[in-house]
């Protein structure tokens, strides 16, 4: 039968997509990947550190044939042909039409299903082919779950990293204030309107995978560093030569126009200028020596004088050890912003006699999306659905499959951690401008404006 599917391997953090066009139902191609996997010990010990090495010399001919970027120096994908596309930390999987995911993830030995059924991967149960009698509905709508019922908890796995217990203790003296997040400029609907937009292309990726990312992995860093660079006007919107049709998506088989052929994760001075080369987001292309994307390795950073500080919980131990590390770094007044994938926190440090002060806001929602949507956590928190029980839609994730950002209501309602970020760097940038006087008195810059256009 023509049912489409990715089979998945996952190595140090990458991921090698292949497509199936047909037979991957699980009767089909799951069963066949379950059938390659040793059940003997000691066989699937020999099988194991076998397939890390094959992908540890992908790995190794992926960075010095692709992803490194060197000065007249083109692409060779000759070796990689056999993936639908480049491995990636950040995996687009929605376009390929797939109705069936396979994904064998070699570090934490976990064979995942469809995203949120999750089998470890030396101790699936075979007999009597239990393994497949065991896939049921959860009460959470396309997302199935693993039923106790049938197979032993033995042979479930999770791959979610485990949450901290929440502290809200903050150790030192505050007082807490509430965010602005109304819109009242073009320039702050605008850039909310782009960050929502952000995070709606990539829901998908967060529901499935984002419990999965510490604050230092790739994915985390990039998504966060994307959300504060764009609120604080630092990033820079590039667009394409003007031309008749979409240089990445035209079909037509007798257009014209320049289109992109298939590109290693960065566009050169053909398609952007001076800003070559150009990474796109979520590519693992580099320069020799430096890592991949453009975010900081760090886990906290200054962006234009702001305090970052990603984390996997928006609590009170994490403002304490973001307004800890300001201070440490010789800061006596300064802004912070904490922020993991759902939730953002606001804080301004400052001193007295008493020693240090911190105005702080409560977490706010960045988006609709909640932590407790993902599913790479263990099968037992989606239950079974049986009869007599009610299906659970989680609001939130249908409405960001809706038209959630048309007005400027819906954005303050449905991104309030958006909005509110974007008011926050708005305003450390005129108090930073506002404590740097100039050299000129002020009624000198006034006949200045007076003789320039408005480019200059």
């Amino acid at each position: 039968m023509g049912t489409r599917g990715l089979e998945i391997v996952r190595f140090r953090r990458r991921y090698y997509i292949h497509w199936h066009r047909y037979d991957s139902y699980f009767e089909g191609l799951g069963a066949q990947i379950v059938a390659s996997i040793p059940t003997d010990p000691e066989e699937y010990q020999k099988w194991l550190k076998s397939m890390r090495a094959r992908y540890a010399a992908k790995e190794r001919a992926l960075e010095q044939h692709v992803y490194e970027i060197r000065d007249e120096s083109e692409p060779d994908y000759s070796q990689f042909r056999e993936f639908v596309t480049l491995p990636s930390e950040l995996p687009r999987l929605n376009g390929y039409d797939a109705e069936f995911f396979y994904t064998i993830d070699l570090a934490h030995e976990v064979l995942t299903m469809n995203h949120s059924i999750h089998w470890k991967l030396g101790n699936i149960t075979r007999q009597d082919n239990l393994w497949m009698r065991a896939i049921a509905d959860s009460i959470y709508p396309d997302k199935p779950t693993i039923s106790p019922d049938v197979c032993p908890e033995e042979h479930m796995a999770s791959l979610a990293l485990e949450l901290p217990e929440r502290i809200k203790k903050i150790d030192y003296a505050f007082c807490t204030v509430k965010p602005r997040t109304n819109m009242e400029e073009a320039r702050t609907v605008f850039l909310t309107y782009v960050l929502a937009q952000v995070l709606i292309e990539y829901k998908d990726e967060i529901i499935r995978l984002g419990m999965e990312w510490s604050p230092d992995s790739f994915p985390f860093r990039e998504l966060t560093f994307a959300l504060v660079s764009i609120a604080s006007g630092q990033a820079k919107f590039h667009s394409f030569p003007a031309q008749p049709c979409d240089p990445r998506h035209c079909c037509a088989w007798n257009c014209k126009s320049n289109h992109l052929p298939k590109l290693p994760g960065w566009l050169d001075e053909k398609w952007a200028g001076d800003s070559a080369p150009l990474l796109e987001f979520g590519s693992m292309s580099h320069r020799p020596g430096e890592p991949p994307g453009v975010s900081t390795t760090d886990t906290m950073y200054w962006l234009e004088d702001v305090l970052v500080s990603p984390t996997l919980v928006v609590d009170g131990e994490a403002i304490t050890k973001a307004v800890t590390w300001g201070i440490e770094h010789g800061r006596t007044n300064f802004q912070a912003v904490v922020l993991s994938l759902f939730n953002v926190a606001f804080a301004e440090v400052s001193f007295n006699d008493d020693g240090p002060f911190v105005k702080v806001s409560k977490a706010v929602n960045l988006s609709p999306l909640r932590a407790d949507y993902c599913v790479s956590t263990h099968p037992r928190q989606r239950p079974e659905l049986k009869p007599g029980m009610k299906i659970q839609r989680q609001t939130g994730e249908l409405i960001m499959q809706t038209n959630c950002t048309r007005t400027v209501r819906n954005l303050r309602n449905r991104f309030p951690g958006l909005a509110a970020l974007v008011n926050f760097f708005d305003v450390a940038a005129s108090r930073r401008a506002s404590s740097k006087p100039g050299f000129l008195p002020p009624e000198i810059y006034y006949q200045i404006l007076d003789f320039v256009d408005y480019d200059t």
